[in-house]
């Protein structure tokens, strides 16, 4: 059941609801209420009882608790009707109230779970089950079912659960679409189904993104088309397995299951790459590891296979291509022949025979001699080269009989053609000594061979020598006449296949190389079971001479042997054939037999060297071999059990049809007693073997070539019956695959290729590719015809597929007019190494749709207006373009820029391009539309304009240089480069310089200068810093500023109120303004203490003290305005210590000018007369000449001390200029002395009457009293009113200090006498010199209304007329 939830109300605990369940009518339920002092103190509290009569209790009273106590309070339930009821139990206490809800609850159906379920992503096609609680709170059995909308499904979807029970539902989701899922399952309640729950499920489904990543996968030299996922093995030695490692990357943030598959032959199960896992999940953004093995199993082989990764319902594939090649034995012999010279009879000579093996494969050889029963024997004819190594083998020549001998023996290597080597010498007895053999005469005998000369014995070749009938060629060969025939050149010795020629000696198959000169059969035979010993029939033997001349036939026999021929020595005449015998005596029962006999035929003439006349017509020996086995098991007598291991491949190497295929086999002895074989061929006669009998020593093994000829493409199993040890019960049965491989080429999407309309002149390329089917490299070369080669390419055009590798080429579609395009292509395929039982070719047609179309790009806007940029700052945005055609267009974009506004072209001609793309070439699909990036970043405070064109992009000039002709137009595109406009529209002084008058502010501070500054464009020096920031690690930073202005706060005695100065900033441009005032302490970057300087400059030192007791501040420092605003700033300077006191500080206006405003202000004693002189010049306006009554005008002197000031003005240099001038007075100063009372402005009135149109000047000197005095220069300039007036001089004219007649004129806004009172004066009045007297500007500025300045003093509110 639900555990009863308490609360702590001010130390009490107490549960929230008391509730009854299961109660029944007429019956009282009572219940009790525990309440729980948990605090340190005690508790007091009472309560009111419940409110129905339903519910009641003990009658209320007080109720005292102490620390840890508890008290029960019983509630008793009385219910009249079937129905719930609700009430509660008040409580109070002193901090507050709290109650407790009575709730009776009627039996009902209540299954909790929760509302809303997230589900985990999931792949398409993959499965994730999220399970979830379900619990019964009613007092109810429930039966409960669920409802859900495919993909979702609950197991279980149905169930019952008991009053309190709870158990585990599972949501499986299994999508079938990428989506996202937001769904409502419904959970049914009861038998009947008539309350329901719902569920929200929610879930995403997303495709899977598999990559394979090979290691090293990405190097240089790959051929174009190659797959890039490649898994490269290399060379791989036979019958050794590698193994390699591969990685499946899950992209996708959803687990992705996949499958693992490989294309395999169906005759062949057992392929060269294989990997063990064929199914797995590869986890959200990680990584599945394959482990992929390659075991070769044909010498030389080039494997390719393909593993396909299928995710997402095999929707989605990926594709893994292996590659490898099978390394065998490189086995070479370092002689080709060994020539053992002239030996006596009874004696024998031994030589070496290196062999080598230059590969890592352990390498199987076999000589096929058998050294018990021939004159030439090795010290060990077979065993195993491991890789890399040489071995010297003994060759021992010990001849029996006074001839000349040679043997032409094959060593056979496992997985490896054979290799022929030449044994040769010649024996001298007392008696007989033949003709010396040596290494030319088998060379001059294989050619002698191909012209058809060997058949005819020495004595007849040099008879016809002598006669002329041959010729001896320049290597020494005979040769007939050139005359006879006169068509034919003289055949000349080939080297002919050591395959070819190992099978084709007319023994093991009707064919030969060369028609045989002396032939034996039969050349194998098996005595069978000779028990008794003495019932062995001989042998006949039969030995044909087909030459023409008579022959003599030795048997080398070995005495001891078991096996011997009868008669040793016979000659045979021409064309004619004798009989020998073969005698088997063997001499144990129970024993297996097998030997080889040996025997030599020459022609008779060769017996002595006396009688060969030309070295020429020598003739070496052929050699005869007889292979013998017999046993003499007695019956019922079991045979020798056979210990051997057997290693055949599983098929032939792959060949075309009716083409030789050859592969070798190797039958090792592991027993300690010998073996006998023998292969029945007629039961496989579609394959020949050789040797096909023989027997193995202990330890040795035997090594078997296998020829077939396979006549068409019909996978065949052939079965060869190996019977060992002469017993029936010991066949091994050796099976082998055999096919012929056609040219069979498959192409992509049945021949058809595709291509989607393209522009005309520009290309299209496409990836279509080829495969080759079967188990053979195949040479490949693509035609095209000859209307469609204009417009149509393919690289590479040739190229080797190796067996069962796919290769992409691609074709590039280039059409040169707008119509629909059907061309045609051919692929010729022949084998890599052409012989003349295969086709020459094969072709395959491909057929090739294209269309060219013509294109054009729109804009979607033709006009983009940025409107007014900072200089130096950027704004971009998007153009749109529009591909309203059926081709994809290829594109480059260009900008022609234009400055509107008149300006000079060499200025401009160095400034870059204002307009940047984000990317000037690119590609628009057909129907289609793209954003190109463009940003606006004005250099100058001009009007841009800029032109975009585009061209289209072509196979033959695609370049930024395309004509003009070429680009169309695009858009236009405007903007106006702008400076922030910041100026000081008017001032007041208040404070300590209240008295100054607004012309003396104006100057002080060099407000005209600073607006005149203002106006003009940036210095590059300016955008060091575009907005204000800590640039520097010194106290005083470096300037930077080309202007530097005073900002004079003027005098005041020390301890006066501060010198207060309202500067009214207005933003006249069009776009925001930011601006700040940075002291140097608000310019310097802040660095640990210890990289500080402790050595400080006075200049430094003072500063600190300037800014550490903020004499001078500036409030707001910082700001912004839009266009139109203004906003009153405040400039302030106290004046607690006496002294001159200055401050630099930088006027920063974001992407604007900058100014070094130097703050000055001078405090006195308090008993000091000082009269603050703003500057040492003064200049009149200027008077024009023959003026009778020129005006008064004034000089201003500002007592900024405490105490009245009495001056004095010396004109002494006055008069010496009116000496100078004719004794006309130029200069005359009214009011040469005075007195000036504290914090007041003096006026000394002058006249300035000049006598020619010229500048005057004149050094006044000033005296104050206790003061010091100054030297001040008064200017004038007098003019012809009649001549032309420049600008400079005419706006001198009007100035505001000039007092017409005798009449003193007011300064523009103030009036007359009211020296303590400040007036706000814009600065277009005093630029234009409106003289309005008794007039103040209203201003309509909340903020300039409000500032505190305004309320400094009250005469100062008095100032406006509002």
């Amino acid at each position: 059941m639900m555990k009863k939830k308490k609360g702590i109300f001010w130390g009490i605990e107490v549960t929230e609801t008391l509730r009854w369940r299961g109660w029944e009518l007429g019956k009282e339920v009572i219940k009790h209420l525990v309440l729980k002092n948990v605090h340190e103190k005690t508790q007091k509290l009472s309560y009111r009882a419940p409110s129905t009569r339903f519910f009641c209790t003990a009658f209320p009273q007080p109720i005292t608790l102490r620390p840890g106590m508890s008290l029960s309070l019983p509630v008793v339930f009385r219910p009249i009707e079937k129905r719930e009821y609700e009430d509660s139990i008040c409580f109070q206490k002193a901090e507050g109230e709290f109650s407790v809800t009575l709730l009776a609850l009627l039996p009902r159906l209540c299954l909790s779970f929760p509302a809303a379920l997230q589900l985990p992503a999931c792949a398409v096609h993959n499965v994730t089950e999220t399970p979830f609680p379900v619990r019964n709170l009613g007092d109810l059995v429930t039966t409960f079912a669920w409802e859900t909308p495919s993909p979702f499904y609950m197991v279980p979807d149905h169930g019952v659960l008991d009053p309190g029970a709870e158990c585990m539902v599972k949501v499986v989701f299994q999508p079938k679409v990428a989506a996202g899922y937001d769904v409502s399952g419904t959970c049914w309640l009861g038998r009947e189904k008539k309350h329901k729950r719902t569920i929200q499920l929610k879930a995403l489904a997303k495709y899977p993104y598999l990559r394979v990543s090979v290691a090293g996968e990405e190097h240089e030299g790959a051929q174009p088309g190659m797959l890039r996922d490649t898994l490269c093995f290399g060379s791989v030695p036979l019958g050794t397995t590698v193994e390699k490692c591969v990685e499946i990357v899950n992209m996708s943030v959803v687990d992705a299951p996949c499958r693992i598959e490989t294309a395999k032959d169906p005759w062949l199960p057992d392929h060269v790459f294989s990997c063990d896992v064929s199914q797995g999940v590869v986890p959200a953004k990680g990584k599945l590891v394959l482990s992929i093995r390659f075991q070769p199993q044909t010498a030389g082989e080039h494997s390719t296979n393909y593993f396909t990764i299928s995710s997402a319902g095999s929707l989605l594939q990926t594709v893994l291509k292996v590659v490898g090649s099978c390394q065998g034995a490189l086995v070479s012999l370092h002689q080709h022949a060994l020539d053992f010279g002239r030996i006596s009879l009874g004696e024998s000579l031994m030589q070496t025979l290196k062999i080598s093996n230059i590969s890592d494969v352990p390498a199987y050889y076999q000589f096929d001699i058998d050294g018990r029963g021939s004159v030439f024997s090795l010290d060990c004819p077979c065993g195993v080269l491991e890789g890399t190594s040489t071995a010297v083998l003994k060759v021992t020549f010990r001849p029996t009989h006074p001839i000349s001998y040679h043997r032409r023996v094959v060593c056979l290597v496992h997985h490896q053609e054979p290799i022929f080597v030449d044994f040769f010498g010649t024996c001298h007895s007392d008696t007989a000594k033949p003709a010396l053999l040596q290494a030319r005469h088998l060379s001059w005998f294989r050619t002698n061979a191909m012209r058809g000369l060997t058949f005819y014995p020495p004595d007849i070749l040099s008879v016809m020598l002598k006669d002329g009938k041959l010729q001896v060629d320049e290597k020494g060969a005979l040769m007939l006449p050139p005359e006879v025939p006169q068509d034919k050149p003289p055949k000349e010795n080939f080297e002919a296949n050591s395959m070819t020629e190992y099978f084709y000696d007319g023994v093991s198959c009707n064919l030969a190389l060369f028609p045989p000169h002396v032939s034996v059969s039969p050349r194998e035979h098996d005595f069978g079971c000779c028990v008794p010993l003495c019932k062995a029939e001989p042998l006949p033997l039969c030995v044909t001479n087909h030459t023409k001349g008579n022959i003599t036939v030795v048997w080398t026999l070995s005495h001891g042997s078991t096996f011997q021929v009868s008669p040793e020595m016979c000659d045979i005449p021409p064309l004619k054939s004798s009989a020998f015998r073969v005698l088997f005596q063997p001499t144990q029962l129970n024993s297996l037999y097998a030997a080889e006999l040996e025997g030599f035929a020459f022609y008779k003439v060769l017996r002595h060297y006396s009688n060969i006349q030309e070295d020429a017509t020598i003739c070496p020996p052929w050699c005869l071999s007889v292979s013998l086995r017999a046993h003499t098991f007695e019956a019922g007598r079991e045979h020798f059990v056979p210990q051997y291991r057997l290693d055949v491949p599983k098929a032939f190497p792959p060949v075309a049809p009716n083409t030789d295929t050859y592969c070798s086999m190797l039958l090792s002895n592991t027993g300690t007693a010998p073996i006998t074989f023998s292969v029945n061929q007629a039961a496989c006669p579609s394959v020949l073997v050789k040797p096909c009998s023989g027997h193995i020593i202990p330890g040795c093994h035997k090594i078997f070539f296998l020829c077939t000829h396979p006549v068409d493409t019909v996978p065949q199993q052939l079965v060869l019956p190996l019977q060992l040890n002469s017993f029936p019960g010991y066949t091994k049965e050796v099976a082998l695959w055999s096919c012929g491989e056609s040219l069979l080429l498959l192409l992509e999407g049945g021949g058809n290729l595709y291509f989607k309309p393209v522009c005309i002149g520009t290309s299209s390329t496409r990836m279509y590719s080829i495969k080759n089917c079967t188990r053979l490299p195949m040479a490949f070369t693509w035609k095209i015809r000859q209307h469609g080669r204009k417009v149509l390419s393919v690289s590479p055009s040739t190229g080797i597929l190796q067996p069962h590798e796919a290769m992409a080429q691609a074709w590039t579609f280039t059409p040169d007019k707008e119509t629909k395009y059907l061309l045609h292509a051919r692929v010729l395929v022949r084998r890599k190494t052409p012989d003349s039982a295969s086709p020459r070719s094969v072709h395959y047609a491909l057929r090739i749709v294209g269309e060219g179309a013509l294109g054009t790009i729109r804009a979607e806007k033709e006009h983009l207006d940025f409107g007014n940029l900072l200089v130096g700052d950027l704004q971009s945005c998007n153009v749109v373009l529009l591909n309203d055609g059926i081709c994809s267009l290829q594109y480059i974009l260009s900008v022609e820029q234009q400055i509107t506004e008149p300006c000079d072209p060499e200025e401009i001609h160095s400034d870059p391009l204002a307009l940047e793309l984000e990317h000037s070439r690119g590609t628009i699909p057909a129907r289609s539309k793209a954003f190109v990036r463009i940003t606006a970043r004005p250099a100058r405070r001009r009007q841009y304009s800029w032109a975009v064109r585009y061209a289209l992009c072509t196979s033959t000039g695609a370049d930024l240089r395309s004509s003009r002709a070429e680009q169309q137009p695009l858009c236009r595109v405007v903007a106006r480069g702008v400076y922030p406009r910041l100026r000081v529209a008017d001032a007041c002084a208040a404070g300590s310089a209240a008295a100054i008058s607004k012309l003396q502010l104006w100057s002080l501070f060099s407000l005209h200068t600073l607006n005149q500054y203002l106006e003009r464009d940036l210095a590059p020096s300016e955008l060091t810093y575009r907005v204000p920031t800590r640039h520097s690690t010194r106290l005083i930073p470096p300037v930077y500023t080309p202007l530097m202005l005073n900002f004079n706060f003027g005098a005041a005695s020390v301890g006066s109120e501060p010198t207060l100065v309202m500067l009214l900033l207005v933003n006249q441009g069009v776009v925001p303004v930011e601006w700040a005032f940075l002291f140097p302490s608000d310019q310097k970057i802040d660095v640990e203490h210890w990289a500080e300087d402790a050595d400080l400059s006075p200049q430094e030192l003072h500063q600190m003290r300037v800014e550490d007791n903020e004499l001078f501040s500036v409030s707001p420092k910082s700001g912004k305005l839009l266009p139109g605003e203004e906003e009153p700033v405040q400039l302030s300077h106290r004046h607690d210590f006496i002294g001159t006191d200055n401050l630099p500080v930088l006027m920063k206006i974001s992407y604007g000018h900058e100014i070094l405003l130097n703050f000055s202000g001078v405090t006195v004693d308090r008993d000091q007369p000082y009269v603050h002189f703003a500057s040492t010049e003064h200049h009149f306006t200027p008077i024009a000449i023959g003026t009778t009554q020129p005006p008064t005008q004034i000089y201003e002197l500002y007592n900024a001390g405490s105490v009245p000031v009495m001056f004095e003005v010396q004109l002494d240099n006055v008069l010496g200029l009116q000496r100078d001038n004719f004794q006309h007075p130029v200069f005359v100063c009214l009011t040469p002395r005075g007195e000036i009372p504290p914090g007041t402005t003096g006026h000394i009135e002058w006249l300035f009457s000049p006598l020619e149109a010229r500048k005057y000047m004149v050094d006044v000197p000033i005296h104050i009293l206790g003061g010091e005095p100054a030297l001040i220069t008064f200017q004038g300039v007098g003019y012809d009113p009649n001549a032309a007036r420049d600008t400079e001089t005419w706006s001198e004219v009007l100035s505001p200090s000039v007092f017409p007649g005798s009449t003193k004129l007011a300064v523009p806004g103030q009036r007359l006498g009211e020296q303590g009172s400040c007036v706000f004066l814009a600065d277009e009045c005093l630029q234009k010199q409106e003289v309005v007297a008794g007039c103040s500007r209203v201003w309509g500025s909340a903020a300039w209304r409000e500032h505190p300045l305004l309320h400094h003093t009250a005469t100062f509110r008095e100032c406006f007329h509002l």
